[in-house]
């Protein structure tokens, strides 16, 4: 076997020392195999790196129609049927159907790369859906053996171009700012805690408030992990009231943020939606329910589901080439009461 030539399952089974059948029948996942055979094999095939390159072939004949959707273990009880991941879940099993893949769901330790390593090559997995953060040494298996992979909504900072389906943060940062200035806004602070771990939400809020042409002083932006709750938010909240002048609009990256937003407010004798104008992204069921109703910026969880498997697709049939597999599906404004109320001047 040459560099540049792939390793056949005759490589294989002289690797592990075994039949060609009996290397056959681990690889397949069909048929009886002793303990001690299976782990020669698998070791076989991932040291010559044979699983992956027939994977790939298999699903681009159509052999094999399995995808993986991969569950971090560490999750809590409940995940799956929490709003925002059963209608990823969702969004993936409808195109999977569409497209004719079967698709399975794994919880996998994502700290232990030699589970999924398993997983992937006794179960025939030809690609792999990650529904959240991905550790370091699961990208690195992923590179190792180039398996075919999408993220749902999550890219790591450092690798920008690592593939992902996710909500078009920009634009979200964008929809929300151009709505609290058309009400009438013109001294805003937002506070953005997505831009370190997701999307650039916050480069979306200061794109818009410099084309809409308003002073930069006017807006005040808040940027880091810190700021999707707790004593970060509560402080720079308490900033902008005690300054002067006093914002006339909140922009929140978390309902929770919006909740603290709407004490502070009631905290000065203020109304929250009437005396300031108080809108968050993403719409997790929260935002509706406030006193009053908060307008928010709802992700596209069907369509980032829906999305990943599309790409799946392509680069399982070829269809991608060399193109980088990045889509920013954008979601939707929801306007309730917390902006409808303003008393702002508008244009």
């Amino acid at each position: 076997m040459t560099a540049k030539t792939l390793p056949s399952i005759l490589d294989v089974a002289k690797e592990a020392g075994v039949s060609k059948s009996t290397t056959a029948r681990v690889l397949s996942g069909e048929g009886a195999v002793s303990s001690k055979a299976r782990e020669k094999v698998l070791a076989a095939a991932a040291s010559l790196r044979y699983r992956v390159n027939v994977s790939a072939r298999d699903l681009r004949r159509g052999e094999n129609r399995l995808l993986g959707l991969v569950v971090p273990s560490s999750a809590g009880r409940g995940v799956i049927s929490h709003a925002i991941t059963s209608q990823k879940l969702e969004g993936c099993a409808r195109c999977a159907e569409r497209l004719g893949y079967d698709l399975q769901i794994f919880f996998a330790d994502l700290n232990d790369p030699e589970a999924l390593r398993r997983v992937a090559v006794e179960k025939s997995i030809g690609g792999f859906l990650f529904t959240g953060q991905i550790p370091a040494v699961i990208l690195e298996l992923l590179d190792r053996y180039r398996l075919p992979w999408v993220g749902i909504n999550w890219c790591n900072p450092a690798r920008p171009r690592d593939p992902h389906c996710w909500t078009d943060f920009v634009h979200g940062g964008r929809t929300l700012i151009q709505h609290l200035v058309e009400i009438g806004c013109r001294r805003v602070v937002a506070l953005d805690w997505l831009c370190a771990d997701y999307g650039p939400f916050g480069s979306g809020v200061r794109q818009a408030w410099a084309d809409l042409g308003l002073p930069a002083n006017d807006l005040t932006l808040h940027s880091g992990r810190n700021f999707q709750v707790g004593a970060a938010v509560d402080r720079a909240l308490r900033e902008a009231f005690d300054g002067q002048p006093r914002p006339d609009g909140l922009l929140v990256s978390f309902e929770a943020a919006a909740q603290s937003a709407y004490r502070e407010v009631r905290a000065r004798g203020l109304t929250p939606g009437r005396d300031i104008a108080i809108a968050t992204f993403d719409d997790l069921g929260t935002a509706e329910h406030m006193d009053p109703p908060c307008t928010a910026y709802a992700q596209p969880t069907y369509e980032m589901g829906e999305a990943a498997v599309e790409e799946l697709d392509r680069v399982l049939t070829g269809a991608s080439g060399h193109r980088k597999i990045a889509r920013n599906i954008p979601g939707e404004l929801r306007v309730r009461a917390s902006t409808q109320l303003y008393c702002g001047a508008g244009f």
